[in-house]
């Protein structure tokens, strides 16, 4: 892998290990319990789910950044994603494995960046620049953040 930003060393490694960590929160989890709502209505199926949907969004940010000139970044809403693509019908198992394998792919682009490419930005419709170093800081808080809500989930 190519010589990496310091600031990125740390959540580069915690991206990498969030589809296992993920995995490791749901462990042994009795599938009837995985629809149930907490106190936020989100479930621990809906948070598979939702990792999945994030996750996607994330890759597909990542290669339009390093593919194009500072690219428009739609945000998502996360709430009407959950209401609107039927996460209550959607399969935690091919979630974990979509959220697994998006990971996977978005490493085998991120080991070939050089220095200069984990400062290329896609642009927010407020004007926020975004760079890939930002967006990988972000997905790895975000699988540790879920793991440990899914973890108090389950008690």
């Amino acid at each position: 892998m190519a010589k990496l930003p310091e600031h990125v060393v740390e959540p580069l490694e915690r991206f990498v290990a969030g589809a296992a960590e993920v995995r490791e929160a749901i462990r042994g989890a009795d599938p009837g319990t995985l629809s149930r709502p907490n106190t936020e209505g989100w479930s621990v199926r809906d948070i598979l789910v939702h990792l999945s949907d994030a996750e996607l969004i994330r890759a597909t940010r990542i290669r339009m950044i390093l593919a194009a000139e500072e690219p428009l970044i739609v945000p998502f809403d996360e709430e009407m994603f959950k209401r609107r693509l039927h996460y209550l019908w959607r399969s935690p198992e091919a979630a974990i494995a979509l959220f697994d394998q998006l990971r996977f792919t978005t490493m085998e682009i991120l080991r070939q960046l050089d220095m200069k490419s984990w400062e290329k930005a896609g642009i927010l419709p407020d004007g926020e620049r975004l760079t890939v170093g930002e967006l990988i800081i972000r997905g790895a808080n975000h699988s540790t953040d879920h793991a440990e809500q899914i973890r108090q989930m389950r008690g």
